[in-house]
């Protein structure tokens, strides 16, 4: 590559040789061209006359002959460093790296990358989550070649297998009405490993019975699609018997008898309505849909669920969590164990719905004790602190649902306690029935039925129940304030 011909021009001045090497050594000095050309704008610095007083260069005294150092406003000025050319991009660099090139869409790129920073913005994403799902954005675009919208949910995710977030993309995407969600749900995956092992054709009938309820069916018999929890739940009791059937050597629902599911359903108690219950819904289901010539279960007896004796917990570790420093642990602690919400009313529930010491639910309204208001500010100003750019509406949040809109779930309530927040709110509604409330109070305090309320007054009488009543970490009147 030739020199530069200012370079060469700047050594011809000062009387050196060319020398290729030697200039090369620490770079070459490159300008354009007719830069210097005055229809192109230049225009040359007045020289400075040294003549004048006002010109000359009179360095700064040495610090010995001060009486004081200069201020830094008297200090010369340092001279210019070699400016970049182009600007420097972290993002376009670092998704480079990947070795999938640049998106094949610029403009569709800035598009995305200028609703990142937007979702950013609003949501209160760190510096580092919005850098990262920048990087993810361009990734996604130059390793699949995506020019337009939609954006494939399942390409999304299988940039997992290179380190990057998925999580906040896919919320950014979605919220924008750019995602195409073309994942199958987490259900079908679950009950295609329940399947695994099961002849044919048992496994089509099953998964026969698994549209019907997941879907519904709109023609006769016509049904409503069942929750996610039912449909697993049902699939769990009846798995060990029919993994039992298929090792016996049937490989259909078709050659079950009513004798077969005799010999298999326990004689009484819960385990003979767990399975029960699964195995009418398949039998019915499958006689429905004209799967299967007769139903096995037909106009059998099965009984009904025996509902548990709720027993108190021990009251030291609610003491703990109920004085943990951790202020979300002590709101939920005061929200469950002193005033009673359920765990998923606690998930749900709203920054607008606590208003003037008062827990605003769609049921009822509850009176804060002053022990857990003091516990639901300090969980305020804690969150305020911590998350102070988040929009999330709801009164719990936690690091991941801070940047989004979701709710918390019910595991995290219990990983806070230590302890199951269901239990710990049946602990609760016992101690108010041991304190001498009825079941009109219990109604309506807790927002419960006749029938539970009733169910929880027969404890008192329990055998393996104590007379005195459960303590709590605040006595009966402060934790059913009026």
């Amino acid at each position: 590559m030739p020199l530069c011909w200012t370079q060469t021009h700047d050594q011809a001045r000062a009387g050196l040789p060319r020398d290729v090497l030697a200039a090369s050594r620490a770079g070459q000095q490159l300008s354009f061209a007719n830069m210097g050309d005055p229809r192109n704008g230049y225009r040359p610095r007045p020289r400075r006359d040294y003549r004048r007083p006002t010109d000359q260069v009179r360095p700064p005294a040495p610090v010995s002959e001060r009486e004081e150092p200069l201020a830094p406003e008297d200090l010369p000025a340092p001279g210019p460093d070699q400016l970049d050319l182009f600007e420097r991009d972290p993002v376009t660099e670092s998704a480079r790296r990947f070795g999938f090139g640049d998106p094949p869409s610029n403009r569709f790129a800035a598009q995305l990358d200028h609703h990142a920073l937007d979702h950013a913005a609003r949501h209160g994403w760190s510096s580092r989550q919005t850098r990262r799902t920048r990087i993810t954005l361009r990734v996604l675009q130059a390793r699949h070649r995506i020019q337009a919208p939609p954006v494939s949910a399942s390409q999304l995710l299988e940039l997992r297998a290179y380190g990057l977030p998925t999580r906040l993309a896919l919320t950014m995407l979605a919220d924008h009405g750019l995602l195409l969600q073309d994942r199958p749900p987490p259900l079908h995956a679950w009950f295609a490993r329940q399947l695994a092992g099961l002849p044919e054709p048992m496994a089509s009938e099953l998964r026969t019975w698994f549209d019907v309820l997941h879907r519904g069916s709109t023609t006769p018999p016509r049904s409503r699609p069942r929750h996610d929890v039912t449909i697993r739940t049902r699939t769990q009791w009846a798995m060990p018997t029919l993994r039992a059937w298929a090792a016996a050597g049937h490989r259909s629902l078709r050659e079950i008898t009513r004798e077969d599911v005799l010999a298999v359903l326990p004689a009484e108690g819960s385990a003979r309505v767990k399975l029960g219950v699964a195995l009418r819904s398949i039998f019915t289901t499958l006689k429905g849909h004209r799967v299967l010539f007769l139903n096995p279960m037909a106009r059998m007896r099965i009984g009904n669920l025996e509902r548990r004796v709720p027993m108190p917990i021990d009251t030291e570790p609610i003491r703990a969590v109920f004085d943990s420093p951790d202020p979300a642990t002590a709101a939920i602690t005061g929200l469950i164990a002193v005033h009673g919400l359920r765990p998923r009313e606690v998930c749900a529930l709203l920054l607008v719905d606590i208003l003037d010491s008062r827990v605003m639910l769609p049921d009822r309204t509850i009176l804060l004790a002053p022990a857990t208001q003091a516990r639901l500010t300090a969980w305020l100003t804690y969150r305020h602190h911590r998350w102070p750019g988040s929009i999330n509406p709801h009164f719990l949040i936690h690091t991941k649902s801070a940047t989004t809109l979701e709710q918390v779930r019910v595991p995290w309530l219990t990983a806070k306690l230590g302890m199951s927040a269901s239990s710990l709110r049946r602990d609760r509604i016992l101690a108010e029935v041991h304190a001498g409330g009825d079941a009109r109070r219990l109604c309506d305090f807790f927002g419960v039925t006749i029938s539970t309320a009733e169910h929880y007054a027969s404890t008192l009488n329990h055998p393996d129940l104590d007379d005195s009543p459960t303590d709590a970490p605040a006595s009966s009147s402060n934790r059913s304030p009026r």
